[in-house]
């Protein structure tokens, strides 16, 4: 796979040409046309003024964020901050993103997108993050194949500079995987006939993929452990468990033989994913979907995962508001050390809003759950977020957005935390090219 994208990209490099497009902001806003929801790997916004003879189109852009800051928690793992956040005290590099659209005609386009990141435990880490093609058909269907984002609610189809926060939501990283639901497979979206394409159906199926991440996990978690104990919080619980498994599953430990592993949770090998989202057309409500993704996981057993978002907007004393909800659901069928068969089931939600309260000047806050549960080690949590942002138009499609962020975490009724970011995002050329929104 990646191999295929690099060979995609690089000539594409060669014959991009110049066409200039506008940079997007940071809002949460639809970009797709009336015809298409946000998230259909459907581009007709690429259309512009262009020679409709021109049969080859090449949209690139260029990402970069960074933070700078800390956190009252030892080495910050204890936090679940998922992929491309912030981890260390001090300098992060979050990632480097470049990638573009290739167009091939009016219904064939390659989308690709590689990052590169670095943070002082683990060093320089890149990945392949999209690499997919996507084929128009007939009566207003998209057939995609390849490696990208599944349709699973609203955060999860985000890259790192189109998050309205630092870190993603807690409930996305637990249910879903440390960087999200990621797909190798295909999927196919169809508008629903006789709704006037307000409806949109979506499905497909495929096997998640190794990430670059996950590869220094251990090593992380045996920091983690370090840290606790030297802060004198270790359990000699935690102690007995760790010397006859070898690893850390978490707080909170079963019986039946050993914990359950919440990385093998995750879906793994196959399975299917589906989606139907709606515009429904009211004042207040923008968007609206269901999401299910099943299939069999690293236990090989099966987990089940569901999750409905809503998205809205409208204006507060002439200023626009945005605001979104998801919950998320996870029922896990799992074996302990001794391969004694049992299940167990999780939830998660947060909400959140923002306004843009003076030209290019935001505010926003986030507010999470998650339910812990003890067979699996996960413990409860919750977080708030709030953060005032900043952006900066350094040319037509060439833009900055800072953003300081204060971020309260409650571990499992025994600790509070609390953290502070300054994150810079830099976009370079037509960064909506490369997405779904």
């Amino acid at each position: 796979m990646n191999r295929a994208a690099a060979l995609l990209l690089c000539p594409a490099l060669l014959l991009a040409d110049g066409d200039s497009h506008s940079g997007h902001q940071h809002h949460d806003h639809d970009h797709g046309h009336p015809g298409h929801l946000p998230g259909s790997p459907h581009h007709p916004h690429l259309e512009k003024e262009e020679d409709k003879n021109d049969w080859f189109h090449f949209h690139p852009h260029l990402n970069a964020a960074m933070a700078i800051g800390g956190s009252t928690s030892e080495k910050n793992l204890g936090l679940i901050r998922g992929s491309h956040a912030p981890i260390d005290d001090g300098f992060n590099l979050q990632g480097i993103e470049l990638g573009g659209v290739m167009e091939f005609g009016e219904r064939v386009s390659v989308h690709a997108n590689h990052n590169v990141f670095w943070d002082r435990f683990d060093g320089w880490g890149s990945e392949w993050e999209e690499g997919y093609a996507t084929v128009e058909l007939p009566g207003e269907g998209v057939f995609r194949g390849g490696q990208f984002f599944a349709p699973f609610g609203h955060e999860n189809t985000l890259h790192l500079h189109d998050r309205q926060f630092v870190e993603p939501p807690i409930s996305m990283i637990r249910l879903l995987g440390e960087e999200g639901l990621v797909v190798l497979g295909t999927e196919l979206s169809w508008p629903l006939p006789g709704t006037d394409e307000r409806w949109l159906l979506r499905f497909g199926y495929g096997q998640t993929r190794d990430h670059e991440h996950g590869a220094t996990r251990e090593l992380r978690r045996e920091a983690y452990l370090e840290a606790v104990e030297h802060a004198g919080e270790h359990h000699e619980e935690e102690e007995e468990e760790e010397g006859e498994h070898h690893h850390h599953h978490g707080h909170g430990f079963a019986g039946n033989g050993g914990t359950y592993d919440a990385e093998e949770a995750y879906l793994d090998d196959g399975f299917f994913f589906g989606r139907l989202e709606t515009k429904p057309g009211l004042k207040v409500i923008e968007r609206a979907g269901l999401s299910l993704a099943a299939g069999e996981n690293g236990f090989g057993r099966t987990t089940w995962t569901a999750g409905a978002d809503v998205f809205g907007e409208c204006e507060a004393g002439g200023r626009p508001v945005w605001w979104r909800g998801e919950a998320f659901y996870r029922a896990v069928e799992a074996r302990d050390a001794a391969g004694i068969k049992g299940d167990y089931d999780e939830l998660g939600i947060y909400a959140a809003s923002g306004i843009e309260f003076t030209e290019d000047w935001t505010l926003g806050a986030r507010i999470e759950w998650a339910s812990g549960n003890r067979m699996s080690g996960n413990e409860r949590r919750w977080r708030a977020a709030a953060n005032i942002g900043r952006a900066f138009h350094l040319a037509e499609n060439a833009d900055v957005h800072t953003r300081l962020q204060y971020t309260y975490d409650r571990l499992g009724g025994y600790a509070d935390e609390h953290t502070v970011w300054l994150q810079f995002v830099l976009n370079l050329g037509a960064a909506e090219h490369g997405h779904n929104h």
